[in-house]
C-alpha cells in the first residue's frame, strides 16, 4: 500500500493527485492504529508534498477532513494552518496539535479570517486571546467573548469593555461572562439594558467557587448544548444571593423569572427560600390542583403582584384558562400565613420521614 501511494504521488496528472490525497486522508481517518509510526510519518510526508501541488479547493477539502484527525500530526496541521483562510479555517478551529505559540504567531501575522477561526476553538488560553483582542476586530471580539472556553485576562476584559461602548452585540455577549472581573464589570453594568444588567449582576453575585469549574467545563457543556442552562442556573443562584444581601427582593426575582418563563429557575428560588426540595417546588407549581402552590406562595410572604405573575405562568404552562389564575389568587388571599407555614412544616416533616424510610 505504501509503495503504491509513493508511486502514485509521482504521477503529474492533477486528478491522480487528488485521488491520492483522498486515499491518504482516508488512512488517517480509519484503521490508523494498524499502521506503524514510520508509516504515519511517510503518509504525512506524501500528503504534505501533494498538498503543495494541488489547487486551493482540494487543499480545503482535505483540511476539512483532517482538521480533527488525532493522528494527522503537528507538522501537517501546521502546514495547513498557515495556508489561506479557506484551507486553514477548519484546522485552526479543530486541531489539537497546534500549540499556543503557533496560534499566537498566526494571530499576529495572518488576517482576520484566521483570527476568527482561532476564536472559535473549544478552548483558548489568555496568551492567545490577548492577541486576538488586541487587534480590535469586531467579529473576532464577539467570537472570543461568546466562547465560554476562552480564558480572558483582566486587561483584555477592559479592552472588550471599551469596544463594547460602540458595539451592542459585543456588549450583550459580555453580559453572559460570569468570569468578568468586578472592576471591569462595574463599567459594563452601566452600559447594559435592564435585562442584561440583571443577568450579569446575578452571575457576578454567584459563588466564585462555582464560576471557576463552570468555565473550565465550558467546552464540554457547549458541545452538549448544556452551557446555556448551566449559566441560567448559576445566574439564579446569584439572584438568590442578591435577595439574601438585600440587593433585590424575592418578589422582584420571582417576577423576573416568571416573565421569562423560567419554571426550573423559579423552582430553585422557591426551594431555597422555603427549604423544600426542588422537585417538590416544581410539582407544586405545575400541578393542576393549585393548593400546593397557594400554600407555598403564602408561606413566603409574597406580594400579590408576584403571586399573580406565578399564577399566570402556571396557566400558560398548563394550558389553563385565565380564570384559574384568578382562582389561585383568591385562594391565596383567603389563606392566612400561619396556616400556610404550618402546612409547609408538615410537608417538610412528612418528606423527611419518607426519605428516612426509603
Amino acid at each position: 500500500m505504501i509503495e503504491d501511494l509513493v508511486a502514485l504521488s509521482k504521477d503529474p496528472a492533477p486528478e491522480k493527485r487528488r485521488q491520492l490525497l483522498r486515499e491518504v486522508a482516508d488512512l488517517f481517518l480509519s484503521d490508523v492504529e494498524t499502521y506503524s509510526d514510520r508509516s504515519l510519518v511517510l503518509f504525512t510526508d506524501v500528503l504534505t508534498g501533494l498538498l503543495k501541488k494541488v489547487d486551493e479547493s482540494t487543499r480545503a477539502e482535505i483540511a476539512e477532513r483532517l482538521s480533527d484527525a488525532p493522528n494527522a500530526g503537528e507538522a501537517l496541521h501546521m502546514f495547513l494552518a498557515y495556508d489561506d483562510a479557506e484551507v486553514a479555517g477548519p484546522v485552526l478551529r479543530n486541531s489539537r496539535h497546534l500549540s499556543d505559540e503557533v496560534l499566537v504567531d498566526i494571530a499576529e501575522h495572518k488576517g482576520q479570517a484566521h483570527r476568527l477561526a482561532i476564536a472559535m476553538r473549544e478552548s483558548l488560553t489568555e496568551s492567545v486571546t490577548d492577541v486576538l483582542i488586541s487587534k480590535g476586530e469586531s467579529p473576532v471580539l464577539r467570537a472570543v467573548t461568546s466562547n465560554f472556553g476562552a480564558a480572558i485576562s483582566i486587561s483584555s476584559f477592559a479592552t472588550l469593555a471599551d469596544h463594547a461602548k460602540a458595539d451592542d452585540t459585543l456588549l450583550d455577549a459580555m453580559s453572559y461572562r460570569a468570569d468578568m472581573p468586578r472592576q471591569v464589570a462595574d463599567t459594563v453594568l452601566d452600559l447594559l439594558s435592564e435585562d442584561a444588567r440583571i443577568r450579569l449582576a446575578a452571575l457576578l453575585a454567584a459563588d466564585r467557587d462555582a464560576v471557576r469549574p463552570l468555565m473550565e467545563k465550558a467546552a464540554a457543556l457547549t458541545r452538549q448544548k448544556k452551557m446555556s442552562r448551566a449559566l441560567e442556573r448559576l445566574e439564579t443562584k446569584g439572584l438568590i444571593r442578591q435577595v439574601r444581601q438585600k440587593e433585590m427582593t424575592l418578589d422582584q426575582v420571582i417576577i423576573w423569572l416568571c416573565d421569562r418563563d423560567r419554571i426550573l429557575d423559579l423552582s430553585l428560588v422557591l426551594s431555597d427560600f422555603s427549604r423544600i426540595d426542588e422537585a417538590v417546588a416544581t410539582g407544586a407549581i405545575l400541578k393542576v390542583n393549585a393548593a400546593p402552590a397557594v400554600i407555598l406562595l403564602r408561606s413566603l410572604r409574597l406580594d400579590e403582584e408576584a403571586v399573580r405573575v406565578v399564577a399566570a405562568m402556571r396557566c400558560r404552562r398548563l394550558n389553563l384558562p385565565q380564570s384559574m389564575a384568578d382562582h389561585l389568587v383568591d385562594r391565596w388571599r383567603d389563606l392566612d400565613e400561619p396556616t400556610a407555614q404550618r402546612a409547609l412544616r408538615f410537608t417538610l416533616a412528612r418528606r423527611s420521614v419518607q426519605q428516612a424510610a426509603a
